[in-house]
């Protein structure tokens, strides 16, 4: 469902931070699996005691955990449309509008939503979020009406 640009209320790419604080629990085990992997071969060549595997270590960290937001940005592209009646998600070229009646956020976290019944991670600004939660609102209010 393709929408016009005058169609949309507000539109948003991720950006670095977005994509390192809200990124899904898939994207967090494929985080964890690579450190564990990196752990595994840093373990092959290097004694655990020495200084040289905790200083590497410490970098595996910091590469997986800082650098993976890079990797999501350019390979999945994720980008988010709000209009009047859906929630347009785009994440690695596939875009999928979801109506603002299967939307629903969970009290979980300020970025968790419910899309079309299953638990979706949001990976944008607080910005957005505000306006979604508005848009709610009013699409709730006037459902109520009718």
């Amino acid at each position: 469902m393709k929408k016009t640009s005058d169609e949309i209320l507000y539109q948003e790419e991720s950006g670095y931070k977005d994509l390192l604080l809200r990124k899904n629990m898939k994207m967090r085990i494929m985080e964890t699996l690579f450190f564990v992997v990196g752990m595994l071969l840093l373990s092959q060549f290097f004694n655990t005691q020495t200084t040289a595997f905790k200083v590497l270590a410490f970098a595996i960290a910091i590469a997986v955990v800082g650098l993976a937001p890079f990797v999501y940005k350019y390979t999945l592209r994720p980008s988010y449309k709000l209009t009047r009646t859906h929630l347009i998600v785009s994440m690695g070229g596939r875009e999928t509008s979801y109506p603002l009646s299967e939307v629903e956020p969970i009290f979980e976290g300020r970025h968790l939503y419910k899309l079309g019944g299953k638990r979706h991670s949001l990976m944008v600004s607080r910005q957005f979020l505000n306006h979604l939660n508005e848009r709610l609102f009013v699409y709730q209010k006037l459902q109520k009406r009718r």
